[in-house]
């Protein structure tokens, strides 16, 4: 005979912390026939979405805990002949890591399977994930320095969002218009700080990576946000993201990749508004400014699609670009927000067998509603004109 001591359920959960997103999209795009090849604007018929991410983080030892992040991602698209089934798609494991924490230094040590969360990756709930192990402290008062080693990535997950994956920017097929043959360890630093500065708050960023046989990566990101006047909350953000190429790569198709970004926002009795604007790229040569999909310049875009259309994409193309925006809303009751964006700029490429220069624009409409701190809905429509597509000397749109 044998004896199995269990612990109860109660005692086993009390140390478990649980978190999460679910979220529902239903997406439709239509494009007119001289619209260039892009995979990556909404190209959805009637689809209907579903992403699930359930956390569970848990104190296992003294300093230490264990985090578990289980994802769900299926696109169902009816029943047609061309419909999408996803309907028994299951989950899997999506990040899985132990931390360290030591708070008499101030310091934790995160290792293994988990979201980058840099500038150069998206830090929503896609952004790219990679094996490997980053170091935080907090020892300084408002500042936080952090440094990371990757030594392998989610590509599948990310598709044409990754550097290098994506087939849609040229006229000939399967051409790629950055090329990665091959990627190394990835290795970095940051220092993010926030301080209080003449009655605002100021909160730079630099960045430093090294992506073997992919290129040295450097960002600068600097925001100060104070109130003027009677009430009136005024935003202003800059930076600047560039990089030098690996020996590999610095050849006749591929140049080194710049961007320069300023954006500035208001807000005063439920009204909102910014005006910025983006320069980026290269005419001749395909270049990057960021690893995944837009990087975390969220804050620094506007519109939905024009930064995914040919020669515009942030994460490898060929085209010297030029936009500005403007944006607006009101919010009502703190729950209602009605805005649109308006992104005017254009393209210009010189190089052969590329499609995608001239000028551009994008007009979104928005609707969101904060039902509660946990639930929000929200919906916008979104225009691309293109004024050269296929046929370079008529228009293209999509919606």
């Amino acid at each position: 005979f044998s004896a199995a001591n269990a612990t109860p359920l109660e005692e086993a959960i009390k140390d478990v912390d649980v978190s999460g997103v679910l979220r529902y999209r239903y997406d439709t795009g239509n494009f007119d026939k001289n619209f260039v090849n892009n995979s990556n604007l909404n190209n959805s018929k009637q689809d209907h979405k579903y992403r699930a991410q359930v956390n569970f983080s848990a104190a296992i030892a003294d300093n230490f805990k264990a985090f578990v992040q289980f994802d769900y991602n299926a696109a169902d698209g009816g029943y047609g002949a061309n419909g999408i089934k996803n309907d028994q798609k299951g989950l899997f494991v999506r990040q899985l890591y132990l931390t360290y924490t030591n708070e008499d230094v101030a310091t934790s040590v995160i290792a293994g399977k988990q979201q980058l969360n840099t500038i150069w990756t998206d830090n929503g709930v896609d952004g790219l994930v990679g094996t490997g192990i980053k170091v935080v402290n907090n020892s300084i008062d408002g500042l936080t320095l952090a440094a990371f080693a990757v030594d392998s990535f989610m590509a599948a997950e990310q598709g044409a969002d990754l550097l290098g994956h994506s087939n849609t920017s040229t006229a000939t097929p399967n051409q790629v218009p950055f090329k990665v043959d091959s990627v190394g360890n990835l290795y970095g630093a940051a220092a993010v700080g926030s301080y209080d500065l003449a009655g605002g708050q100021f909160n730079p960023q630099l960045w430093l990576a090294y992506w073997d046989q992919v290129a040295f990566f450097y960002a600068v990101d600097a925001a100060y946000s104070t109130t003027i006047f009677d009430g009136i909350n005024w935003t202003l953000e800059g930076a600047y993201l560039g990089n030098s190429l690996d020996s590999e790569l610095d050849d006749t198709t591929h140049a080194n990749g710049n961007l320069f970004a300023l954006k500035g926002s208001i807000e005063v009795n439920g009204w909102d508004a910014s005006l910025g604007g983006l320069y980026y790229g290269d005419k001749e040569k395909a270049s990057t400014v960021v690893i995944e999909d837009q990087g975390n310049l969220g804050s620094l875009l506007a519109g939905e699609e024009i930064f995914y259309t040919t020669g515009s994409r942030l994460n490898g193309d060929t085209g010297r670009n030029i936009f500005g925006y403007v944006t607006g809303g009101y919010t009502f009751n703190e729950t209602v927000r009605v805005g649109a964006d308006f992104v005017y700029g254009g393209t210009k490429t010189e190089a052969a067998n590329h499609l995608g220069g001239g000028k551009k624009l994008e007009a979104v409409a928005r609707v969101d509603y904060k039902y509660s701190p946990k639930l929000n809905f929200s919906a916008f429509y979104s225009y691309v004109n293109l004024d050269q597509g296929v046929n370079t000397n008529e228009s293209a749109d999509h919606s």
